[in-house]
């Protein structure tokens, strides 16, 4: 094998190395990136829905506080059987609540409501 060859072998065998060298760390630079950005997007994405789920709770729970509270001042009756009912049932005692009708109608109108 003549010099020339030689060298040209040493450079071309180098510079796969090399290459593959660059391939494989930038596919790793790549995926360590591309993970950083995939946590911190799912991290925001999963707050956003946690604060919505949080605030939509919060509100259900201060709906059914408040029919309890109003349903114990207007009857002088505990309200504690209100804790049972559904979203949609606590939207009809709502729509009752204000009408003139006594609490056992009242009660029974809300508890029929499925």
């Amino acid at each position: 094998m003549d010099a020339r060859y030689q060298v040209q072998y040493d450079f071309q065998e180098w510079h796969d190395v090399d290459v593959e060298y660059a391939k494989k760390a930038g596919l790793e630079e790549g995926l360590l990136v591309g993970k950083k950005i995939g946590l911190e997007q799912g991290l925001e994405q999963g707050l956003e829905q946690g604060l919505e789920q949080g605030l939509l709770k919060g509100l259900s729970e201060g709906k059914l506080e408040m029919a309890k509270r109003q349903y114990e001042m207007k009857y002088h009756q505990d309200g504690e059987w209100l804790k049972e009912c559904s979203p949609e049932q606590i939207d009809i005692f709502i729509q009752f609540i204000l009408t003139d009708i006594g609490y056992k109608e009242l009660k029974e109108k809300v508890l029929s409501f499925l």
